[in-house]
């Protein structure tokens, strides 16, 4: 394809997708991107309007360098997440060698599970509580990780790259599930730290196990012993009997049989408890996340894409009347008039109104000539041919909806050259009128309220 002449392998349907809501944000909260050159060549290739959007940021992308922008906000974001990632390891070994200690005291079991597991399980019921509705996900892990990223990513377009990643997952509803993803994704490295320290800690030094209580009797901690074993039991963690655990309160002398016992116990509960929520959760927020990812869709309402509606798909305009053919057509009050006839008149011209427009105007006043409809390069040509002879003044009609790229105001530039005096008038406003105004403000270009009143400030002459 013509827009991937520095990169031979095809970009992916989610770059293609991230690109195109890069370049929205960036000609919303800017302004428009001169697209003249890159419209040919769209517009002979695939009609639909999803794929031209994406083939004209696809091609406006790599003339402005954003899609390399991208790629390397990507890598940066691989980096950060790496780095995460190792950071989670090492925080789960050490939070091991913090819970059992160096062996020269006896290990408080209640209080190691609290330190391998305690911040793990509320952390998991908020993001689990985070699918309800009116509840926000968290943010903890995921929101470093962006912060990381940010600090890796410098440079042009940083932040919009970032802003148009969260603004595209959210639209296919992923995002939640990619940051859920990113944070599980850390949860479990920290218990693989975790496990690494435990297994090496345990086989190299000799630790006694012991609970302590002052309200519980041993039957509770015998109770919370079998329950938090059971399922553990079921992948071949043994349960100390009973009598072990009922004796493992720092009064007697255990056997180191059943201090192997407690130290199988503690790394089946990590393993059950921490470990597989985590590894289940995280799979689960990939799989979701990549099957709506899979379902990436362009919605042609959202703003910069609902003004590019109408010059990505031209064969929706002009549908019989921005250049009829001679014939049935030749009739129409506009239709190919001599340029003379608009000589010292007052004229009216719609600019990119589309097929829906109503046109002429149901209100055009006595005396106002209608240059009808301009819509095409072939229309353009007819307008400038008419203008041989140019009216007295010229009331172009346009689409506040619209926004006034580098096309139009060339457009506007070149009418003035041929015109005396044009003024514009905006249909559906607000719409994009501020923008509107600045332009035709710098080009010295009024607007005005309503055709009775362009047509009331300098009444055209009687030439009839």
């Amino acid at each position: 394809m013509t827009h991937h002449a520095t990169h031979s392998k095809p970009d992916s349907p989610f770059l293609r997708h991230w690109l195109a809501e890069a370049l929205r944000l960036r000609e919303t909260q800017r302004e428009p991107v001169d697209d003249t050159a890159e419209l040919d060549a769209v517009l002979q290739g695939p009609a639909g309007l999803d794929e031209r959007i994406l083939q004209r940021a696809a091609l406006l992308g790599e003339r402005e360098g954003l899609r390399a922008r991208l790629v390397r906000w990507a890598a940066s974001a691989r980096l950060a997440l790496i780095l995460l990632w190792v950071m989670a390891l090492f925080t789960g070994m050490g939070t091991a060698v913090a819970a059992l200690g160096a062996g020269d005291r006896p290990v408080n079991l209640a209080l190691a599970l609290l330190a391998l597991l305690g911040l793990h399980a509320a952390t998991l019921l908020i993001w689990l509580l985070s699918f309800l509705p009116g509840i926000a996900p968290s943010t903890g892990l995921s929101g470093f990780w962006l912060w990381l990223t940010a600090k890796f990513a410098r440079g042009p377009d940083a932040a919009l790259a970032g802003q148009a990643l969260a603004s595209l997952l959210t639209r296919a509803r992923a995002w939640r599930h990619i940051l859920g993803g990113i944070s599980h994704g850390a949860w479990i490295a920290a218990f693989v730290g975790a496990l690494a320290a435990l297994l090496m800690l345990l086989s190299t030094r000799r630790y006694a196990f012991q609970w302590e209580t002052t309200l519980l009797s041993p039957d509770a901690f015998v109770a919370m012993a079998h329950a938090l074993g059971a399922v553990p039991a079921q992948l071949g963690f043994p349960i100390p009997d009973s009598a072990v655990i009922a004796r493992s309160d720092g009064l007697h002398i255990l056997p180191a049989a059943a201090q192997a016992q407690w130290s199988a116990w503690l790394i089946g509960c990590v393993v059950v408890w921490g470990l597989l929520p985590r590894l289940i959760a995280g799979l689960a927020s990939v799989w979701v996340a990549r099957r709506r990812l899979r379902s990436l869709r362009i919605d042609p309402g959202l703003p910069g894409w609902l003004e590019l509606r109408e010059r990505l798909m031209p064969r929706h305009q002009a549908l019989g009347i921005d250049a009829p053919a001679p014939g049935p057509a030749a009739g129409a009050p506009w239709s190919r008039p001599a340029p003379a006839a608009f000589a010292g008149a007052l004229a009216i011209l719609g600019f990119e109104l589309g097929a829906q427009a109503e046109w002429p105007p149901a209100t055009l006043p006595n005396g106002v000539r209608d240059m009808g409809l301009c819509d095409s390069r072939g229309d353009r040509r007819r307008i400038l041919d008419q203008l041989r002879q140019p009216p007295r003044r010229l009331l172009l009609v346009c689409d506040a909806r619209q926004t006034p790229d580098r096309g139009t105001r060339a457009w506007l530039a070149e009418l003035q050259g041929l015109c005396p005096r044009i003024d514009v008038l905006l249909l559906h406003r607000p719409g994009r009128e501020a923008i509107w105004h600045a332009a035709l403000d710098a080009q010295g270009i009024a607007a005005t309220p309503s055709i009775a009143h362009w047509a009331d400030a300098d009444p055209p002459p009687d030439h009839d």
